[in-house]
């Protein structure tokens, strides 16, 4: 079985929460600072966690 990695769990719930948290009646930057943030956080976690090499559970 596969498991996901702590750092792609933190970005997907940025991700989540970012877009929970949006007002999509006003995309200001100033009203949705907090949301932006995490959005902004989470999806870098996440590039950085998928471009990570995975350690290989077979020995040599």
């Amino acid at each position: 079985m596969k498991k996901i990695g702590i750092l792609k769990v933190l970005g997907i719930v940025l991700i989540t929460f970012g877009i929970v948290y949006l007002d999509f009646d006003n995309l200001n930057f100033d009203l949705n600072y907090k949301a932006y943030a995490a959005l902004i956080i989470g999806l870098i976690i996440s590039v950085f966690s998928y471009l990570k090499p995975q350690k290989s559970e077979t020995e040599y």
